[in-house]
């Protein structure tokens, strides 16, 4: 029992087994609340013939029949259950990740192709190995080596048939049982790019960048009259949603499904846009594979194999990295405290870094290769998307513990056993 902390409620746990899911799972027990856990043990999330954890249920949440029994009694559904990117799959099951901006390495990634001519200005291009990049003509391999993003809309049926349809036949059975509180995990993927304003100009959203910009390796976004190069600027969680992934669309639907449920059973459901989370999966002597992904792991995993990390276009581009331990903190306060209505929550360390910031950050504390610049990229990558902690500061009482400069450098230097 939690002496002097919230009033421990039951929550029924979806995605218990997954990355985040099984931090969220600790915590909560620890926090003294009551979970029944369950998870679907996707094998393209976990693996073939994965085994979960004694205490988390396999059962897939379209299952409506086995669902509505354990929705007794539930104070509270934490929904994190859904199908994610992964790139370890990438030809087998899954795509690349949502956030496609530097998340699988370019020897993998035949749509991808460096081009000579004028490198990004300011950077040495000898150095650093940047040079501009293009995107194959859309039709140009219909056999799929030539696409326009990471996977186009190839796996677009699979996000829609797990986290569309999971969600809404949980919803239902939720509004059945009259569970009054969700808590649900998105992700800041729903944004799409991220907020810009010029000097002359107020706040822009700007749609796709140029073809004969990224020709030319001018990556950032431009005004469309003026050709005045934007600067990124923080954005709240009203800004609109414009997903430029599968996975992303996935993630706005199941955001869309859970407004109808607050707005025809007058439940409460708090929203946490997730941003890039990085960190140590749950160690539980399991070999299940979790979806622990993303240009962190990657720039990692490079590292660890003695290669340097390989940055795109020319490294500025902004991220906000979370460690999981801190996101789960939050999901918690999501739990033990009741939002009225719908309320989504940016969930991130407010420190926002450029991914030349991390792969140096990251290369360092394991004294490995300097990273490399390759210039790569997609007509569809995201240059940059910061969002506002405040809301969740305020509304969670939540801010993140962990420095990313310094939760990236331990996590990098644990792979390679330095620290």
């Amino acid at each position: 029992m939690n002496s002097g902390g919230p009033d421990p409620v039951r929550v029924l746990l979806t995605g218990a087994a997954g990355y985040l899911g099984s931090h969220v799972h600790r915590a909560l027990l620890a926090a003294g609340h009551e979970v029944v856990a369950i998870d679907a043990l996707l094998e393209s999330v976990h693996g073939a013939n994965a085994a979960g954890p004694e205490d988390v249920s396999r059962l897939d949440v379209r299952d409506q029949d086995a669902l509505e029994p354990l929705l007794a009694d539930i104070d509270v559904v934490c929904h994190l259950a859904a199908a994610v990117p992964l790139p370890q799959l990438r030809g087998a099951i899954e795509p690349v990740p949502a956030d496609s901006s530097n998340l699988a390495a370019p020897q993998d990634v035949p749509h991808l192709h460096r081009v000579s001519g004028e490198g990004q200005r300011g950077r040495d291009d000898s150095a650093h190995g940047a040079g501009p990049c293009v995107r194959a003509p859309l039709g140009a391999d219909r056999a799929g080596a030539a696409r326009p993003g990471a996977e186009g809309m190839r796996w677009a049926a699979l996000y829609a048939a797990h986290n569309d349809v999971g969600t809404a036949v949980l919803l239902a059975a939720m509004e059945r049982a009259g569970v009054p509180r969700l808590v649900l995990g998105s992700s800041v993927a729903v944004y799409g790019e991220g907020r810009y304003r010029g000097v002359r100009s107020g706040p822009f959203y700007p749609g796709l960048r140029r073809r004969g910009d990224l020709d030319r390796g001018l990556f950032d976004h431009r005004a469309p009259r003026s050709g005045e190069v934007l600067t990124w600027e923080p954005m709240g969680e009203d800004a609109p949603l414009r997903p430029r992934s599968a996975y992303a669309a996935s993630k706005v639907a199941q955001e869309r499904y859970a407004l109808a449920w607050v707005a025809n059973t007058g439940g409460d459901a708090a929203v946490l846009r997730y941003h890039q989370l990085y960190g140590e999966p749950v160690a539980d002597g399991r070999r299940v594979r979790s979806a622990e992904s993303g240009v962190v792991a990657r720039f990692r995993a490079e590292l660890v194999a003695g290669r340097p990390p390989q940055v795109f276009e020319d490294g500025g581009q902004v991220r906000d990295f979370l460690h999981v331990r801190d996101a789960a903190v939050a999901t918690v306060a999501a739990v033990e405290r009741r939002l009225p209505g719908f309320v989504p929550l940016n969930i991130a360390s407010g420190r926002p870094l450029t991914l030349w910031e991390v792969a140096s950050v990251m290369a360092k504390a394991t004294d490995g290769p300097t990273p490399v610049v390759t210039g790569q990229c997609r007509v569809t990558d995201i240059r940059h998307i910061v969002a506002h902690p405040e809301r969740a500061r305020h509304a969670l009482d939540f801010t993140a513990r962990t420095q990313p400069a310094k939760g990236l450098a331990d996590y990098a230097a644990r792979g390679i056993g330095r620290r």
